[in-house]
């Protein structure tokens, strides 16, 4: 498939002062917190129609919005292509629909589809502002949002604010129904009992059995997925026999860990446990490893699920080495787009083609809510909003990601296993699958090695 080449750039009418920390999310071109965010708005026509599938299409283009951290500590999430104003991900999809399909029928006519695409900078106000933006300035037809409550959160209440049909991808489920409940948006992603139940495999397939009472340490922000997080997991350990030790939630622009450093040393804390933005956890683990808190095992999500992350943290001083988390989607996975017929190997392989970089965990995600958003325009025939939403709402799907089916409750669970990063032979940082029990049909690729 052709990339798409022709942008428009959507200038964000205001400018925020959003300081990144050094590295976490660098590798996504996040640089200036005010910068602009793409918009994809290129046509068949614009295309060339050159992949020798159906006319292209010529009706009035079908807008698809779409807010996402570009820049700021989650741009990580956002990362698809050189910079942030590239949408390599997206236009694979567009491509496919406009010049392989020739566009989709919307009331007897095929329509090609756009997208218009604006950077939430990692910031809730910010996200909030530009998915209303997309809804009266730019008369969106569809919405798209992923990528964390940050922004996941804000952009659906604005959407149900608006009566604007909805796919949202890439935010723990609880924390997005803690804001609910949702007559508009559709969401899909794992929830935080299948984090907590992979989580625990990791813990016993290391030695800390349930019921063993091992110290297990939380480290949490008082933010919406720390709050959401620790709700769950500090009842869940406690009644499966670990011992608990929770300093309480600090708050999110904490830089000196040092008092929780020094309560988990001090009372032999043997699993951290947590979720955290990249830079704040490269913050407490250096200065962790300076204090000399050396647990025995680390599982953390969202921290360092991206390998620009992690390197960031480990800075080439080998501190990420062993650390464990979660694996949301990999090449490996045995999935296919029911839309593209595109495995995500094939995927993979396309994208480092293209671009010579690695395809990330969240792009998988990206993916799979685009064919939601397609699938359901397909069937709906109409951009007639109730009739989209309630198309959107009978989804049945097997996606990039596997299969995304809507409950009542307006969400979808997505796949999850355990993950690690080891250093290999040329002390590059490797993410090895290593635990499959949510999902025995994934296929590992390593063995859990001890963190000491």
């Amino acid at each position: 498939m052709t990339n798409l080449k022709k942008k428009i750039v959507l200038l964000l009418a205001i400018v925020f002062a959003l300081g990144l920390l050094a590295g976490c999310g660098g590798s996504s071109g996040g640089g200036d917190a005010a910068s602009s965010a793409g918009g994809s708005s290129a046509t068949a026509a614009e295309t060339g129609g050159d992949d020798g599938g159906a006319a292209a299409a010529t009706g009035e283009p079908i807008k698809l919005g779409l807010v996402t951290p570009a820049t700021g500590p989650l741009s990580g999430f956002g990362e698809d292509g050189a910079s942030p104003s590239d949408t390599w991900i997206e236009d694979q999809l567009i491509d496919y629909v406009n010049n392989t399909l020739g566009g989709i029928e919307i009331d007897g006519e095929m329509r090609p589809i756009e997208l218009v695409v604006y950077d939430s900078q990692s910031d809730t106000t910010v996200a909030t502002q530009m998915a209303e933006k997309l809804i009266t300035d730019d008369k969106v037809d569809l919405m798209l949002v992923r990528h964390t409550p940050e922004t996941v959160n804000p952009v659906s209440a604005v959407c149900e604010r608006y009566e604007m049909p909805c796919v949202a991808m890439d935010a723990p489920v609880d924390a997005w129904l803690a804001e609910g409940p949702y007559e508009w948006v559709y969401h899909a992603h794992w929830n935080l009992d299948q984090m907590y139940q992979q989580y625990r495999a990791l813990w016993e397939k290391a030695g800390f059995a349930v019921g063993s009472g091992a110290k297990i340490g939380l480290l949490f922000a008082n933010d919406a997925d720390g709050t959401a997080w620790r709700d769950t997991f500090a009842t869940r350990i406690e009644e499966d026999g670990y011992t608990l030790v929770d300093p309480g939630q600090y708050p999110a622009d904490t830089s000196d860990f040092s008092d929780i450093v020094n309560q988990f040393k001090s009372e032999g804390v043997q699993i951290l446990c947590g979720t955290n933005t990249c830079p704040v956890f490269g913050t407490f683990w250096r200065q962790a490893k300076q204090l000399g808190f050396e647990p025995d095992m680390v599982t953390m999500g969202k921290a360092y699920l991206l390998r620009s992350d992690a390197e960031a943290i480990d800075g080439g001083t080998g501190i990420m080495d062993k650390l464990a988390g979660e694996t949301w989607w990999a090449p490996t996975h045995p999935f296919k787009s029911s839309l593209t017929g595109l495995t995500p190997q094939e995927l993979a392989d396309n994208y480092l083609a293209e671009t010579g970089r690695e395809i990330t965990q969240p792009m998988g995600l990206k993916y799979a809510d685009m064919e939601v958003a397609i699938d359901a325009l397909q069937r709906a025939g109409t951009l007639e909003k109730t009739a989209l939403r309630d198309a959107i709402g009978a989804t049945d799907l097997e996606t990039m990601i596997g299969p995304v089916k809507y409950n009542e409750d307006h969400y979808s669970l997505t796949t999850l296993t355990g993950g690690q990063w080891v250093l290999d032979d040329t002390g590059t940082l490797q993410l090895k699958v290593v635990d499959n029990s949510l999902f025995p049909d994934i296929p590992t690729t390593g063995e859990l090695q001890p963190l000491k």
